[in-house]
């Protein structure tokens, strides 16, 4: 797998912890992940596990929302969950809080996509 994200599948669903700031490299190890999956695996629904990150910059930004079309595409869905105050920060500045769900906590997140 690659460096920045650990990949976990829970009954058709895969979580992709991001750990560390979310910026270019992990952005297209994130990428990369949900390709992977979605090739191999046909999984189409995704959570981002922010537990472990503190920042996201434009890249990680744009792969966010990469990861939401492409999921969309496939008529699966993404969730974000554990952001930091600094996270939703950030995406309540660009705008972008209102374009994905996010949850509390990962039980939460897991328990709504059934």
């Amino acid at each position: 797998m690659p460096m920045g994200v650990k990949c976990e599948e829970y009954s058709q669903i895969c979580v992709i912890e991001v750990q560390g700031d979310l910026l270019a490299e992990t952005a297209t190890a994130a990428k990369k992940a949900i390709e992977d999956h979605v090739e191999q695996r046909q999984i189409v629904d995704y959570v981002v596990d922010f537990s472990k990150c503190g920042f996201i910059d434009s890249d990680g930004l744009e792969s966010l929302l990469w990861m939401k079309r492409r999921c969309e595409d496939l008529f699966g869905r993404i969730k974000l969950v554990n952001l930091d105050e600094n996270c939703k920060k950030i995406l309540e500045i660009t705008r972008l809080d209102h374009h994905f769900e996010c949850q509390a906590d990962l039980p939460t997140a897991l328990k709504t996509m059934r």
